[in-house]
């Protein structure tokens, strides 16, 4: 009995062994492939024509991140100038607004009863200055008579001078109480979005108090904060790379649009603004990933058309003295801007070397020994 349990334990790991053969076979064809060595076998069969793109190396800036926030270019809170209660909201948190809009109405009431006294004082120093230019007059005829002294004229002149500057007084400040009652009605003092409401209709609306807040919804910019050994990197008018993660890593050229020149003592970093190009889908206070140009490094790049992906494996064939050879490819995820030449470009971190050759558009027929016939 225990001689028939060896026997089929030794059977079992023969089957084994048959089973892990092929696939040892094969790994060791692989490793040898992307080590760079030659194969125990070579593919037969005609020469396959390619078109080949010589590797070169090439110093290119390092992207160094840095990271924000969107920001309005405009923004104002508006408050009120008079008091009164909260008669009307025409507009809502999103809403869009245009210059000059009326948006919130405030009770004129008492500012109308303001208007009403100063019309009343200006009634008042008209009939005084009547009066005064009157009794000017009258002395003026005296002391031509001889009837009045230089001190009595002097003194009538006086007192017609003082009433013409309270009628203009007066008028001033009818002028006054009017415009007060203009600021009765809220408009917006630009083209925006209403970003959010401070007050209810019945609210009690008292100088200086905020009622609604407006951002300019067609420009945005990006505030960064850049360490002070960065900020040598950028310079004004010079476009940057942003990415908004919140609307899918939507990616935007902006516009450096000033170097905030005092440096922030508690972080040591300076505040860089970028403009935005207009989009409406923008909102303040997203995130921001700016890629800003860093020192040169060499930097080897392959041709997107040469890439090849096969079994979850990233390579490019290569031309091997007429046989096409596999190499595994490491690509680079710094961010490196695309590159000019054939095509569309990828950064390899490692399997390429300045002057090999690589194969452009491999078929998929095409694998490792297949003999090539290179064309231009």
């Amino acid at each position: 009995m225990m001689k028939r349990s060896i026997v089929q334990q030794f059977r079992h790991e023969v089957v084994r062994l048959d089973l892990l053969l092929p696939a040892l076979a094969s790994l060791s064809l692989f490793l040898l492939t992307a080590c760079g060595h030659e194969p125990y076998y070579e593919a037969e069969g005609e020469p396959v024509a390619v078109r080949v793109h010589s590797v070169v190396s090439q110093d290119e800036p390092r992207p160094i991140e840095a990271v924000g926030t969107t920001v309005a270019t405009q923004s104002a809170t508006l408050a009120a100038r008079v008091m009164g209660t909260v008669l009307e909201i025409r507009k809502n948190a999103g809403d869009l607004v245009h210059r000059g809009e009326v948006i919130l109405v405030i009770d004129p009431r008492e500012v109308s009863g303001q208007i009403a006294q100063a019309e009343g004082a200006v009634a008042q120093a008209k009939a005084a200055l009547v009066l005064a230019e009157t009794n000017l007059q009258r002395f003026e005829r005296l002391f031509e008579r001889g009837s009045a002294s230089q001190l009595e004229l002097d003194q009538a002149r006086w007192q017609r001078d003082t009433a013409a500057g309270a009628v203009k007084q007066a008028e001033g400040a009818v002028a006054t109480a009017r415009s007060m009652k203009s600021y009765a009605e809220v408009a917006a003092p630009f083209d925006g979005r209403i970003v959010d409401r401070l007050c209810e209709v019945g609210d009690l609306a008292t100088p200086g108090r905020p009622l609604l807040r407006v951002e300019d919804a067609a420009h945005m910019r990006v505030h960064l904060s850049l360490a002070e050994d960065r900020v040598g990197l950028l310079s004004e008018g010079v476009e940057v790379p942003v990415t908004i993660p919140a609307l899918g890593d939507q990616s935007y050229r902006a516009r450096v649009a000033q170097i905030v020149p005092a440096v922030d003592a508690a972080s040591r970093s300076f505040t860089v603004k970028l403009d935005l190009p207009e989009d409406p889908t923008l909102r303040a206070g997203l995130f921001a990933r700016a890629s800003l140009p860093g020192e040169l490094h060499p930097v080897v790049r392959a041709p997107e058309s040469s890439v090849v992906r096969r079994g979850g494996l990233t390579g490019a064939f290569v031309d091997g003295g007429g046989k096409a050879r596999f190499r595994l490819l490491v690509l680079s995820t710094d961010g490196s801007a695309p590159a000019t030449g054939v095509d569309e470009s990828v950064v390899v971190a490692s399997g390429l070397a300045a002057g090999d050759r690589l194969i452009l558009d491999p078929p998929s027929t095409l694998e490792e020994g297949s003999p090539i016939e290179v064309r231009s």
